[in-house]
C-alpha cells in the first residue's frame, strides 16, 4: 500500500541519483596524502601509532580563507570558531593566536577557551547553569553570553555582576530545534527586560542553522530576522551592536558518502536487493565560500542594513578544522585477503562515521593511486569498528601505515576511552613533527 501511494515519489528518488564523487576531487585528496608520505612515516616511526596528526598549516590556511571571504564583504566581521567541532587544545590555541574568537557551548568548553588564551568568546547553548554563567561573568571582559531563554536572563540578574549579552533566536519549527533560543516575537520583550537590569548590557542577536551546503538557509533566516528587527522601536533596534549568523558552513569539496548511504541507493538496496559497488562513492556538492559570503552579504544589505548598522559575527567549525587532523594507523593483522585490522579503533572518532561517510584510506607505505576493495577495520571488540571498504595503494601488509585524511571535524571532540585508550597527538608545522601534551594547555 505504501509503495502504491508513493510510487511517483519513489520513482523520482530512484531516478535522481546523488552525484558521483568527481574522480579529480578524490585524486587530489589522495595525491596530497602521497605528497606528505615521508612525513607520515616519520611520525609513525618517531611516535608510534595510532596517532592524531595535526597539520598546522592546513588549519591556518582554512582559517584565513574563511575569514578573508567574509572580511572582504563586511567592514566589521569577526569569526568565532565553534569549539564543539574540534576541542583539541592545540587547535583552539592556534586559532585564538591567529585572531579568531571562540564559540563555546558549555562551562567545560569555556574553561578550555580561557585556558588556551582566547580573548574573544561567545557562550551559546541551552540551559546554562548558574555555575556556568558565574564563570562567564568572571571573565566578562572576554565573554559575551548568548542567552537562550528568559530563565537564563533571570539567572544573570540574580548574579548581580556586569555582563555583556546577546540572545539566540528560534528560527525553525522542528521540535528538536525549538529547544534553542526564544521565538522571534519575544525579541522586543527580551530586550526591554534586559534593559531594565542595570548590570546587564544587551548588545546583539544570534541565530544558527546546520548542514549548510548552500547559503539558502542563511539568506532566508536573515530575511526573517530583518523583518523582525524592522518592527522594533528605534531605541531598541539601536541597542543591537552585532548579529551573529551562526555556523553550519560545509567544506567546499562537498559531503562524501558511501554509495549505499545515498537516499536513492538505500531504497534501491531495500526494494531491489542490489548490492552497492564499494568503489562507487557519492558527493553532495556544496557552495564555495566566496560565493557563500557574497550571498550572505547581499541578504544583509537587503534585509538588515536598511534598519540597522551592526557588526557581523559567524561561527565556522567544520569548514575551518576539516583538513586540520588526519588519522594515522598501522596494519596489525590480515585476517583474510579482503580484511585488514589496524591498531587504532573508531573510539578515536567516537561514532560509526565510516558506515555512512566516505574518505579514502591511503597506504603511505605502498603508494599507488589505484583504489582496491578491502575491509579496513579497527581493533575494538565490536563489529561496528570500520575505517573503510577500500584502500588506495599497491597492496596491504602487516606493518603498513595507513592515513585517513581530513578528520578534523566532529571526530576528536567525540573521542572516547571505549575498550582502548585515546591515542596521542602530534603536530606538523611545515618543518618539524612534535608531540602535543594536551594537559599542558
Amino acid at each position: 500500500m505504501y509503495i502504491e501511494e508513493h510510487s511517483e515519489a519513489l520513482k523520482h528518488l530512484l531516478k535522481h541519483r546523488t552525484p558521483a564523487l568527481p574522480q579529480e576531487l578524490l585524486n587530489k585528496c589522495v595525491a596530497k596524502v602521497h605528497s606528505m608520505a615521508d612525513v607520515f612515516l616519520s611520525a609513525a616511526e618517531k611516535f608510534g601509532s595510532p596517532l592524531y596528526f595535526i597539520d598546522k598549516q592546513a588549519l591556518l590556511n582554512s582559517a584565513d580563507l574563511f575569514r578573508s571571504a567574509f572580511s572582504s564583504k563586511f567592514d566589521d566581521f569577526t569569526p568565532y570558531f565553534a569549539m564543539k567541532s574540534c576541542n583539541h587544545p592545540y587547535i583552539i590555541r592556534t586559532l585564538a593566536e591567529a585572531g579568531f574568537g571562540i564559540d563555546v557551548s558549555s562551562g567545560v568548553e569555556l574553561q578550555t577557551a580561557i585556558g588556551c588564551g582566547a580573548e574573544k568568546i561567545v557562550f551559546s547553548g541551552p540551559a546554562k547553569t548558574l555555575k556556568e554563567l558565574s564563570l562567564a561573568a568572571e571573565y566578562s571582559d572576554r565573554v559575551t553570553i548568548l542567552c537562550d531563554s528568559f530563565t537564563e536572563l533571570n539567572k544573570l540578574s540574580s548574579l548581580g555582576r556586569n555582563v555583556r549579552i546577546g540572545v539566540r533566536l528560534t528560527t525553525e519549527n522542528n521540535p528538536l530545534w525549538r529547544k534553542f533560543g526564544i521565538p522571534l516575537d519575544e525579541l522586543q520583550r527580551f530586550i526591554m527586560t534586559a534593559a531594565e537590569i542595570k548590570h546587564i548590557s544587551f548588545c546583539g542577536v544570534q541565530f544558527h542553522s546546520s548542514w549548510n551546503l548552500t547559503p539558502d538557509n542563511h539568506t532566508a533566516l536573515i530575511k526573517l530576522i530583518g523583518e523582525t528587527i524592522a518592527e522594533l522601536p528605534e531605541k531598541l533596534r539601536n541597542m543591537i551592536e552585532f548579529m551573529d549568523i551562526g555556523g553550519g558552513y560545509w567544506p567546499e569539496d562537498g559531503e562524501w558518502l558511501l554509495a549505499d548511504s545515498a537516499e536513492e541507493m538505500k531504497l534501491n538496496k531495500q526494494l531491489l536487493k542490489n548490492p552497492c559497488d564499494p568503489l562507487d562513492h557519492r558527493c553532495v556538492p556544496s557552495t564555495g565560500i566566496d560565493i557563500y559570503a557574497d550571498a550572505v552579504w547581499a541578504a544583509v544589505e537587503t534585509h538588515i542594513r536598511p534598519h540597522l548598522k551592526c557588526a557581523i559575527y559567524a561561527e565556522p567549525g567544520r569548514w575551518v578544522c576539516h583538513e586540520s587532523i588526519h588519522l594515522l594507523l598501522r596494519v596489525e593483522d590480515i585476517k583474510l585477503p579482503d580484511i585488514a585490522i589496524t591498531d587504532g579503533g573508531t573510539n578515536m572518532i567516537g561514532w560509526e562515521r565510516f558506515e555512512m561517510d566516505y574518505f579514502p584510506v591511503v597506504n603511505v607505505s605502498d603508494i599507488s593511486m589505484t583504489e582496491h576493495p578491502m575491509m579496513i577495520l579497527g581493533s575494538l571488540c565490536t563489529p561496528h569498528d570500520i575505517w573503510g571498504h577500500t584502500f588506495h595503494g599497491g597492496g596491504v601488509k602487516i606493518g603498513d601505515v595507513l592515513v585517513i585524511p581530513n578528520q578534523g571535524a566532529y571526530t576528536y571532540s567525540l573521542r572516547q576511552n571505549f575498550i582502548k585508550s585515546v591515542p596521542e597527538s602530534v603536530v606538523f608545522d611545515g618543518k618539524n613533527i612534535n608531540g602535543v601534551n594536551c594537559t599542558s594547555f
